[in-house]
């Protein structure tokens, strides 16, 4: 979350958000380093996690998207929109990423693993 925030990215989402019709691929770049490589490595970790009895998904790739802007969404929507300013602070960062890590428990954790996860 911390480098997502970083007001050098978000200058560069905020660009390529607004010239994707005139650069596609810079945007498809764009998102297969940032966005899609995050995911897939959730992916890789949740699939891990399943393995071993600790979660439960038929699918960990949409459950790494979840977990992804579960975390992400609403900070980098508000920071995209409102500008640096709107940079949340660590503690901000962190307790979005509690909040969003509890709910995907709730929503993934196998119920014999739930314990171990917490």
């Amino acid at each position: 979350m911390r480098i997502v925030m970083t007001p050098r990215l978000l200058r560069l989402r905020r660009l390529v958000s607004g010239e994707v019709s005139r650069f596609p691929e810079l945007a498809q770049a764009l998102f297969e380093n940032g966005p899609q490589r995050s995911i897939q490595s959730l992916a890789i970790v949740i699939s891990k996690l399943v393995q071993r009895g600790l979660l439960s998904t038929p699918s960990p790739a949409v459950a790494a998207t979840t977990l992804n802007w579960l975390v992400l969404a609403a900070l980098v929507n508000e920071a995209m929109l409102l500008g640096d300013e709107a940079i949340p602070t660590t503690t901000a960062m962190r307790a979005q990423a509690a909040e969003a890590t509890r709910v995907f428990l709730t929503a993934y954790a196998s119920d014999t693993g739930l314990d171990d996860l917490r």
